[in-house]
């Protein structure tokens, strides 16, 4: 699990220009691991953002993989509101370590959902895993 090692990292300036959204919730790993084992679990839909190769090697189960640098906002956007009375109660987003692409991924998404939606999103539906992966990886190991 070599690949989930702390690390400091932050998404350069030049990806974050232009997007303003404010940043979007955190969740726990503890939270977040009672949510997937609840009879709400249908309700979250956990996206990692990591490269294919690193979903391979270590992922939370269930989760999704969309590497950021081909992640299409506007698309998940609609799939998400393609579900009926949305679903997807919460959409949490999560990467090796947080902040790290999971944060601007989630602002991402949330500039294109309010570009693109009439109905606003609810202030908690979108979340990072706090600590990412690696603290998950730390608390709930495969």
């Amino acid at each position: 699990m070599a690949s989930l090692k702390q690390r400091n990292t932050a998404a350069p300036a030049e990806i974050e220009a232009g997007v303003t959204a404010a940043g979007p919730a955190e969740i726990s790993a503890e939270d977040l691991h009672k949510l997937l084992h609840s009879p709400d679990k249908a309700s979250v839909v956990v996206v990692d953002v990591r490269s294919a190769d690193e979903y391979a090697s270590f992922n939370i189960p269930g989760s999704i993989n969309r590497p950021f640098q081909e992640l299409n906002f506007a698309q998940l956007a609609d799939e998400v509101a393609s579900h009926a009375n949305h679903a997807a109660h919460a959409l949490v987003f999560v990467s090796a370590q947080s902040p790290d692409v999971d944060d601007l991924a989630a602002r991402q998404y949330i500039n294109e959902y309010e570009k693109s939606h009439a109905t606003p999103l609810a202030k908690e539906s979108v979340r990072v895993l706090l600590g990412g992966l690696y603290t998950w990886s730390q608390l709930y190991p495969a």
